[in-house]
């Protein structure tokens, strides 16, 4: 009985085993990845016509792994390939460095007296990818107004293309590297050069491929002369019967007037807004009259409104006018005007004159000069006498 139990434990130790190395067998292939290539590849954008020396190797270019599909046709695995060379075209970041995109670009040199101006340009733009450096092309430019309408003129002829950059898109489905342009270089004065960096800014340019000898019709078209060609496609007015309408009768304008007189710091509200005010309709109204009654809600009248006044924005205000009180005049009393005569007194050999006044009735004063007697101002009044009461000072 113990045999066969050994047995049996036996047997059921060696199937572990097997399945043990099947399912680490099994591991090991689902965990492989796809199959990779070392190649060098863009660490930067690298720009056209760049130099790789050694100087800059290990900024602009790194080693990586790349799987097999997204590999160019003549990878570089060496870096001995590329030192000392000049890329022909474009790097961005990632791209794979082929042995083609070594080697001096076919840029052409500038003319005596011309510059170099790069503008953005499609695939379509450079003619479907067959204006190369050396071509002869003619810059047509598109514009939309702002009418909505377009209009497109050749604004140069003529132009010398002096290089191409090229870059290369990573197609999705398969993987592989397709050259687009990405800009054209050409040749220009200071005038070219302006008229295209507009034009640019403007609306957009396409460069036209054509021979390099300019036709005998292109030779009478007058250097610097733009012949504008209007949209023909766009929307047309259909041709109508001329209808012969109705003059439109005269559009009125509202103007608020004052239906009586309103008094001044009067808060204007929805209780009586009704009560001092109403429109009228005119042609025009002046300049600054209040055309919404609505508008006078929470204002104060500012400024005395009569019956029919047209209310102007300068009448109310946010806030009431200070009213200041009328300032009194002062009451002036004129001094009572008392009988006087004068009186020459002849004292030790001496003159003097003297001022008698009638204070009150019968009730004379003597004062020693003139200017005494203006001065004197009553205090009590001297009660009436039968006879003349004479005081003197």
């Amino acid at each position: 009985m113990k045999q066969k139990n050994l047995a049996m434990l036996g047997v059921a130790v060696g199937c572990g085993l097997v399945a043990a190395v099947a399912v680490a067998k099994l591991t090991a292939g689902g965990s492989k990845g796809p199959d990779t290539v070392r190649i060098l590849v863009a660490k930067k954008d690298v720009p056209l016509s760049t130099k790789l020396d050694d100087k800059n190797l290990d900024v602009m270019l790194v080693w990586a792994d790349v799987p097999k599909s997204m590999v160019p046709p003549d990878p570089v695995t060496n870096i001995e390939q590329v030192k000392d060379k000049e890329l022909n075209r474009t790097l961005k970041q990632g791209n794979p460095v082929s042995l083609t995109d070594l080697g001096k670009s076919n840029r052409i040199n500038l003319p005596d007296g011309c510059k170099q101006i790069t503008i953005k340009a499609s695939q379509v733009d450079a003619a479907g990818g067959f204006v190369k450096p050396g071509a002869n092309v003619d810059i047509l430019f598109v514009e939309k107004m702002n009418s909505g309408k377009s209009r497109a003129a050749i604004i140069l002829r003529h132009m010398l293309v002096l290089a191409v950059n090229m870059v290369h898109t990573l197609d999705e489905k398969t993987g592989a590297a397709i050259p687009q342009v990405e800009s054209v270089s050409l040749a220009v004065n200071d005038k070219q050069a302006i008229l295209v960096g507009l034009a640019d800014e403007r609306g957009k340019l396409k460069l036209l491929l054509k021979d390099q000898n300019p036709t005998e019709l292109e030779k009478k078209i007058e250097d610097g002369k733009i012949e504008w060609v209007d949209d023909p496609f766009g929307e047309k007015a259909p041709n109508t019967p001329t209808v012969v309408t109705a003059p439109a009768a005269p559009k009125f304008e509202k103007m608020v007037v004052a239906k009586k007189q309103i008094p001044l710091n009067t808060l204007i509200n929805a209780d009586n807004l009704v009560e001092f005010f109403t429109t009228t309709n005119v042609e025009h109204t002046p300049d600054g009259v209040i055309q919404n009654p609505d508008d006078l809600k929470g204002k104060y009248v500012v400024k005395p409104v009569d019956q029919g006044t047209i209310v102007f924005k300068s009448l109310t205000d946010s806030k009431p006018v200070e009213v200041k009180a009328p300032e009194k005049t002062p009451v002036v009393v004129e001094k009572p005007k008392y009988p006087r005569y004068e009186q020459i007194i002849q004292t030790g050999g001496a003159t003097h004159r003297v001022t008698w006044m009638e204070v009150s009735p019968k009730n004379w004063k003597r004062f020693e000069s003139a200017k005494a007697a203006d001065e004197y101002k009553p205090e009590v009044e001297t009660p009436k006498g039968d006879e003349p009461k004479v005081v003197s000072e």
